[in-house]
């Protein structure tokens, strides 16, 4: 069997709380909590959930920006957590990363052409005579053309929406095999944000591109994505085929991410039977015990407050966290209102 085109194993990440620079922490915030997921070559896997669920820190992690605390990160079947710096020159070649804000991700003191020549440089891909050339190619790839006219400019002096052209440019030079986008088109008008995602379905066809496609947008993930993993404080709590989650979700969370969706049609979103969603995310540094979404859950029972569901494997690729997994169809508000032990 073909190994994964990039696979993370059991994955934790946590950050020192507190204490400053005399006294020691006072605790820790588990931001990653034992993540498992895997990237299929040619794939667009969605990794969402609200604010704070450690989506952008697991983003991070496979990156190498932040060090994970434990678990592995394997490209093409090989470990790459505990790489030598040269070795992991390579593997950063293969990964790169699309940020959420291109004004911030841009150094406003270069012109574009010594932002994208940078990579070019540092990977020894293209002699120093041919860089302006092939920096005007990439511009032209993302739809600033001729490339040439926008080279010596600096980022002020572009919108929005050419400036995230120019990191998807930047991400595209050393030609990898996988792009990280995290919120890559949340700071972009409605317009705009067209364009981009039609732009990255397109640059990932013609370069045989993967996304690790970081959002809390579902309707980008319905109209992009081909896998959909849900993440909530740190842990995956649902992972499936895009279709397959957006029919019935397993999970009350990933129903309750659903339900605040917003949705066009009026008379459709008063049809839908998802959970709302209430209250607020705990803290990282106190996890709940057992279920960590039951403090929150409509259809938490004594069991979730007890136990910790293990990653149930269901039908078709699908993965769900939650002791009611099996009773999925029957999530209806009735349904919740009849149960009798219900927290």
């Amino acid at each position: 069997m073909t190994a994964p085109l990039l696979e993370v194993r059991n994955l934790r990440v946590h950050f020192p709380a507190g204490g400053g620079w005399v006294h020691r922490p006072r605790g820790v915030v588990r931001a990653v909590d034992g993540v498992s997921l895997s990237l299929e070559e040619g794939e667009i896997l969605a990794l969402v959930g609200e604010s704070g669920c450690g989506k952008t820190t697991l983003g991070r992690a496979i990156l190498g920006l932040v060090a994970p605390t434990s678990g592995a990160i394997l490209f093409e079947g090989s470990e790459v957590t505990d790489l030598a710096p040269a070795e992991r020159r390579g593997y950063h070649r293969h990964v790169q990363m699309i940020f959420q804000d291109p004004f911030d991700s841009l150094n406003p003191r270069k012109t574009v052409l010594q932002t994208l020549a940078q990579p070019l440089r540092n990977h020894g891909l293209v002699p120093a005579r041919e860089q302006r050339a092939a920096a005007a190619e990439l511009l032209d790839h993302v739809g600033l053309s001729p490339g040439r006219a926008f080279l010596d400019r600096y980022p002020h002096q572009f919108s929005g929406g050419q400036r995230q052209r120019i990191c998807i440019a930047r991400a595209l030079a050393v030609r990898p095999r996988i792009i990280v986008a995290d919120e890559a088109v949340s700071a972009l008008d409605i317009s705009i944000r067209a364009q981009i995602l039609k732009l990255l379905r397109k640059l990932q066809e013609e370069f045989q591109l993967s996304y690790l496609f970081i959002t809390h947008d579902l309707g980008v993930v319905r109209s992009l994505c081909d896998r959909v993993a849900v993440m909530y404080l740190g842990r995956m709590v649902e992972e499936g085929a895009t279709d397959s989650i957006f029919t019935l979700p397993r999970h009350p969370y990933t129903s309750a991410l659903l339900a605040a969706s917003p949705m066009v049609d009026p008379e459709a979103a008063r049809r839908r039977t998802h959970i709302p969603l209430a209250g607020d995310v705990p803290s990282a540094m106190r996890p709940p015990p057992g279920c960590r979404f039951h403090p929150r859950c409509p259809i938490a029972a004594t069991i979730c407050r007890e136990a910790e569901p293990p990653l149930l494997a269901f039908e078709g690729g699908r993965r769900s966290a939650c002791h009611f997994a099996a009773e999925a169809p029957s999530w209806t508000l009735a349904a919740v209102a009849k149960r009798e032990d219900v927290a």
